[in-house]
C-alpha cells in the first residue's frame, strides 16, 4: 500500500513539474524577439528572385519585423502578402527558436517555391514568362529559363488560349521538346516554327489542330528526311488540314 502511494506521488509530482516547466518555457518563449530572417528556396524551384530579393519583400510586408516578439508575428498574413508576387507559387512561413534556457534566439524562416515557366514572350520592350496556368511572370535579368521562345505579335490573351495547350503538348513529347525551341506569331495569328535541327521555315498556320499537324510533320521527318536528308526542302507548310506542302531548295 505504501509503495503504491509512493508511486502515485511520484507520478503526480512529475506531472506538476512538467506543468511548471511548460509554463516557465512559455513565459520565456513569449519574450523571444525575432532576431534572424532566413529565406529558403528549394533546389527544384526556379530562381526568378534570389534570397536577397525575397528577404526584402518579407521586410516590406512587415517593416517592424525585428521589433516584434516571435509569437507576435502574423505568419498567415506574411504568407498572404508574399503570395501576391507573380513569381511565387507557394510560400510557407514558420518560427524557429534556438539556444538554451538562458539565451533563446528567434528565427523566422520563409520557404518559397517559385513558378515554373512554360514559355517566354519576347517582342521589343515586351519580355515576360508565363506558366502552364497562364500566370505572367516578369522577366528578371538575373535569371534565364530555357523554355519555348515566343516572338512576334502575341498578346497575353492569345498566348493563354492558343499557345499554352500546344506548347504543353510539345513539352510532353520527347522529340518535339528538343526540336522546337521558337515560335513566331504574325499579325493574323498564324505561326512559324523555328526548328533546332534543319533550317527549314515551317509555316504552321493557326494553332488549331496542332496535334494532327505535328503528327503529319513527324511522319515527314521519319519518312522523307531520313531518306533525303534535312536540307532538301527550304519551306514546309502545314497551313491546310491534312496536308503537308514542301518547297524544294
Amino acid at each position: 500500500m505504501i509503495k503504491r502511494m509512493l508511486h502515485i506521488g511520484l507520478i503526480v509530482s512529475g506531472a506538476v513539474l512538467a506543468i511548471l516547466t511548460l509554463s516557465f518555457s512559455s513565459e520565456r518563449l513569449s519574450k523571444v524577439s525575432c532576431d534572424e530572417l532566413t529565406v529558403v528556396i528549394p533546389d527544384d524551384s526556379p530562381r526568378f528572385m534570389d534570397e536577397a530579393e525575397l528577404s526584402r519583400l518579407v521586410k516590406q510586408a512587415d517593416p517592424k519585423l525585428f521589433e516584434k516578439k516571435l509569437d507576435e508575428l502574423n505568419t498567415h498574413l506574411l504568407e498572404e502578402k508574399m503570395m501576391k508576387v507573380p513569381a511565387i507559387k507557394n510560400v510557407e512561413v514558420y518560427r524557429h527558436i534556438s539556444g538554451d534556457r538562458m539565451d533563446f534566439k528567434g528565427h523566422l524562416i520563409v520557404e518559397v517555391m517559385q513558378r515554373k515557366p512554360l514559355l517566354r514572350v519576347l517582342e521589343g520592350q515586351t519580355d515576360y514568362y508565363m506558366d502552364e496556368a497562364g500566370v505572367v511572370i516578369p522577366a528578371n535579368p538575373k535569371f534565364t529559363a530555357h523554355v519555348m521562345l515566343i516572338t512576334g505579335k502575341a498578346d497575353e490573351k492569345f498566348v493563354r488560349r492558343q499557345l499554352i495547350p500546344m506548347i504543353a503538348y510539345i513539352q510532353q513529347d520527347d522529340f518535339w521538346r528538343v526540336q522546337i525551341k521558337q515560335i513566331n506569331v504574325d499579325a493574323s495569328g498564324e505561326l512559324a516554327i523555328v526548328p533546332l535541327v534543319g533550317d527549314q521555315l515551317i509555316d504552321f498556320g493557326e494553332a488549331a489542330h496542332y496535334r494532327e499537324k505535328l503528327r503529319n510533320l513527324k511522319a515527314l521527318y521519319d519518312q522523307a528526311f531520313s531518306r533525303w536528308g534535312w536540307d532538301k526542302y527550304k519551306k514546309i507548310s502545314l497551313k491546310y488540314k491534312d496536308q503537308v506542302v514542301c518547297t524544294r531548295r
